[in-house]
């Protein structure tokens, strides 16, 4: 059991030692940015704006049926 131990321990050490080297020489570099997310503010100001219209037209013809009622 001990054999293992050691041989994980030192495994770890290893690999811990070689992606620290690999970090320390590369940059940082974003996975995401905010430009990725400008359709998505676009698709959601159109719902929106889609909903506003539909309501103020629903609303409108509510109006009209009340007065020509």
């Amino acid at each position: 059991m001990s054999f293992l131990k050691r041989t994980l321990f030192f495994v770890s050490l290893v690999l811990f030692g070689i992606t620290g080297r690999a970090l320390a020489t590369t940059g940082y570099t974003s996975l995401i940015s905010s430009d990725m997310f400008d359709g998505i503010r676009t698709d959601v100001n159109t719902a929106a704006a889609g909903i506003v219209t539909i309501l103020i037209i629903v609303v409108g013809l509510g109006l009209l049926v009340k007065v020509f009622r």
